[in-house]
C-alpha cells in the first residue's frame, strides 16, 4: 500500500519537474509578465503569484508575484525580507533578488510551501487567488535610515574634502551603512567630526525629501549624480535633499531627513589605492553604540579616579610614567646582570686549559640570557659557557664563545648548543660566538647542561 503510494507521488513529481523544464525552471501559474515594485508607498498588499521554481529538498523556494511591496537588493540596498501568506500559509521570505525584469522572493522551504506545492500538483486552480505580501517594516525603516544617510554622508563629503569625491561603491542594511569613495589621503579625525557634524545638522533641519521621475537627460541636466558604471533607462528616479543633494536613485528613503535620527560614523580606513571607506551607524543602532560609548568612558572614569574629560591628560600622565618606569627597571637588571655575571664568572671549570662554565638561571627570556652571555664575553677570555633555563615547561639555552678560542681553537657556539639542545629533544643554531637553542624534556635539563663539558674535551 505505501509502495502505491510512493509510486503515485514519485508520478506527480516527475510531471511538476517536467513542466518546470519547459519554463526554464520556472512554473507558471498565472499569466506571463514581469513584477511590478510598489514598495515606495505600500508595505503589505493582496497579490497573486505569478510563477514558482521547483520545488527541491533541502534548497530555497523562489516566488515571483505580479505586485509586490519587497524590495530586490540593489544599489547597494540590501533586499527586503517578510513574508507571503497563501492560502492560510504563511511563507518566510528570507531575501529578494532581481533576475531580468524579475522581482525574486527566496523563501525557505517548509511544511507549508509542501502543502502548497502539492496543491500544484493536483492541479487546484485556487491557489492562484490572491496572496498577501507584508515586507518586515521594521528593518525595512531601519534600511531607509541608512539609504538616505548614505546621501547626505556622500553632500558631507564632497563639501569638506572637495568636489573630487566620487561614490565608489556603498552597502545599506537595516544595521549599518558602508560608502567607499575616491580619495587619495586618510580623513583626519578633525575631517570626520567636520563629516559627521553636517549629515546631523542636516538630519536636525529635517528637510523633506523630493522624489520624482524624469528622463534621464534632463536629470543630468539638473545636475542629479549617477554612478559610476551604473546602467539607466530613459525615465530614471530621481531623490533630492534640497539645497544638499540630488542623485540617482532607485532605492527606498525617509520622506524627512529627520526621520534619521542620529548619524554616528564608527570607521574610516583604506579599500584599495585611491579608495576609501566609512562605516556609519544612525537610528537606533547609533543611540547604542552611544551608550557603549558612554559605558566604557563612565568605567575608565572610574578606575582611573578621573572625570571623563580629564582622561586623556590622566592617560598620557600615566603612559609617561610607565616608560619612565620601564626605564628604571632596565637600568635595575641592566645592574644585576653585571652582578650576576660576576658570580657566574666564578663557577668557570677549566678543562684542557679552557674556561668552561655551565649555569642555571631561573625566570629569564632569551634575550636576558644573551645579554648575560655578551657580558661573559666582554669580562672574559679564554672562555665558553652555556647558560640555560626553564620557563613554563620550555627549556632555552644560550651559548658564548670567547673571540680568542675562535680564533686560536676554532670553537664555534652554533655546534656546541646544536648538541645540547638534542639531549633534550630539541634544536637551535647561531653564529660561532654566540648561539640559541630550545628543547622540550625538562627532564634531562641538567644532563644537557653537563654535556658542554665533554664537548669541550672532543673539540
Amino acid at each position: 500500500k505505501e509502495m502505491a503510494i510512493q509510486k503515485e507521488r514519485a508520478r506527480k513529481s516527475a510531471k511538476f519537474q517536467e513542466l518546470a523544464g519547459k519554463n526554464n525552471i520556472w512554473f507558471s501559474v498565472m499569466e506571463n509578465g514581469s513584477s511590478n515594485f510598489v514598495g515606495y508607498t505600500e508595505d503589505a498588499i493582496e497579490t497573486h503569484i505569478i510563477k514558482l521554481s521547483p520545488l527541491k529538498p533541502e534548497d530555497k523556494v523562489k516566488l515571483v508575484l505580479k505586485d509586490t511591496p519587497f524590495y530586490a537588493e540593489s544599489g547597494g540596498q540590501i533586499g527586503d525580507k517578510g513574508i507571503i501568506v497563501i492560502k492560510d500559509f504563511p511563507v518566510k521570505v528570507i531575501d529578494t533578488q532581481k533576475e531580468g525584469d524579475d522581482i525574486v522572493h527566496i523563501c525557505e522551504v517548509t511544511e507549508d510551501i509542501n502543502k502548497i506545492y502539492m496543491q500544484l500538483l493536483q492541479g487546484k486552480k485556487d491557489i492562484e487567488k490572491r496572496v498577501l505580501a507584508e515586507i518586515n517594516t521594521d528593518l525595512r525603516r531601519e534600511t531607509e535610515k541608512n539609504h538616505t544617510a548614505t546621501h547626505l554622508l556622500h553632500a558631507a563629503l564632497r563639501k569638506v574634502l572637495g568636489n573630487h569625491v566620487r561614490q565608489s561603491g556603498s552597502l545599506v542594511t537595516p544595521d549599518r551603512l558602508r560608502f567607499d569613495f575616491t580619495h587619495f589621503n586618510k580623513v583626519d579625525q578633525k575631517e570626520l567630526m567636520q563629516i559627521e557634524q553636517f549629515v546631523n545638522i542636516k538630519i536636525q533641519e529635517n528637510i523633506e525629501l523630493i522624489v520624482r521621475q524624469d528622463r534621464f537627460e534632463n536629470a543630468r541636466k539638473q545636475g542629479a549624480m549617477a554612478l559610476f558604471g551604473e546602467k539607466y533607462g530613459e525615465i530614471v528616479r530621481t531623490i533630492q535633499i534640497p539645497n544638499v543633494s540630488l542623485e540617482l536613485c532607485g532605492g527606498t528613503h525617509v520622506k524627512q531627513t529627520g526621520q534619521i535620527g542620529l548619524f554616528i560614523i564608527v570607521y574610516e580606513g583604506s579599500v584599495a589605492s585611491g579608495i576609501r571607506r566609512i562605516e556609519a551607524l544612525t537610528g537606533k543602532e547609533a543611540f547604542v553604540y552611544l551608550q557603549n560609548s558612554k559605558r566604557i568612558i563612565n568605567e575608565i572614569s572610574g578606575l582611573l579616579y578621573s572625570k571623563d574629560t580629564d582622561l586623556v591628560s590622566r592617560i598620557s600622565v600615566l603612559l609617561s610614567e610607565k616608560k619612565n618606569l620601564e626605564k628604571k627597571i632596565d637600568s635595575i637588571q641592566s645592574q644585576s646582570i653585571s652582578i650576576s655575571v660576576e658570580d657566574i664568572l666564578k663557577t668557570a671549570e677549566l678543562i684542557n686549559n679552557i674556561n668552561v662554565i655551565s649555569y642555571k638561571l631561573n625566570n629569564m627570556n632569551v634575550d636576558q640570557l644573551k645579554e648575560i652571555g655578551d657580558k661573559i664575553r666582554e669580562k672574559s677570555k679564554n672562555t665558553v659557557a652555556i647558560l640555560g633555563t626553564e620557563i613554563d615547561n620550555k627549556l632555552n639555552f644560550v651559548c658564548v664563545v670567547t673571540d680568542d678560542l675562535i680564533q686560536n681553537k676554532k670553537l664555534n657556539a652554533a655546534k656546541i648548543v646544536k648538541q645540547i639542545a638534542q639531549a633534550v629533544s630539541g634544536g637551535g643554531g647561531g653564529r660561532a660566538h654566540l648561539a640559541t637553542a630550545g628543547g622540550k624534556d625538562v627532564k634531562k635539563f641538567d644532563q644537557a647542561m653537563n654535556k658542554i663539558k665533554n664537548l669541550v674535551q672532543e673539540m
